[in-house]
């Protein structure tokens, strides 16, 4: 996605963001906290089995780089649990946004850019869905830093980081 102001997941794993926790920042939530959340989200999704979805057709816009998941039914579900759970440990205040269509990031964007040179390079990806499998919820703690970038206009970009808190097996997977 070069030369694109997109700061690419440094992971290098496809993931799906359910939810967040949106009433503070992580910096204030607790290890009790992080336990209660943990706790909370293995008695909503007991019962909840692994399903597949399809990673859609690869696009660009303002927020950086993404693939849309379809169908939205077992999303849906999942969402409503995972929310049902966050509000159980944190309140109702936790959930803070309807929380848009259900996508996979491939990176996020730090500046504007005309998008049509790389919209175009996305869509000759072939093929271009792909089976996406949830198996697993996991609880994870999302740091954002401002990095400096080392360019004329003195921009800044975004470094991620993804601490990983619990893993929730769905339907007893591994």
């Amino acid at each position: 996605m070069q030369p694109y102001p997109i700061t690419l997941l440094n992971d290098g794993l496809l993931h799906a963001t359910v939810e967040m926790v949106a009433d503070t920042t992580a910096d204030r939530i607790t290890g009790d906290d992080r336990e209660a959340l943990a706790e909370a989200l293995r008695k909503h999704l007991n019962g909840a089995v692994p399903f597949q979805v399809m990673a859609d057709s690869p696009i660009a816009n303002k927020a950086g780089a993404l693939l849309d998941l379809s169908p939205d039914g077992p999303l849906v579900e999942l969402t409503g649990r995972v929310r049902d759970a966050f509000r159980e440990a944190r309140g109702p205040d936790v959930i803070q946004h309807d929380g848009g269509r259900h996508h996979m990031s491939l990176g996020y964007s730090w500046a504007t850019a005309d998008s049509d040179r790389l919209q175009s390079t996305l869509r000759r990806i072939a093929p271009s869905h792909a089976p996406f499998h949830v198996n697993s919820v996991h609880l994870l703690e999302i740091e954002f830093r401002e990095k400096p970038r080392e360019d004329e206009e003195g921009t800044a970009a975004w470094e991620i980081s993804w601490d990983p808190v619990a893993t929730i097996p769905l339907g007893g997977s591994t």
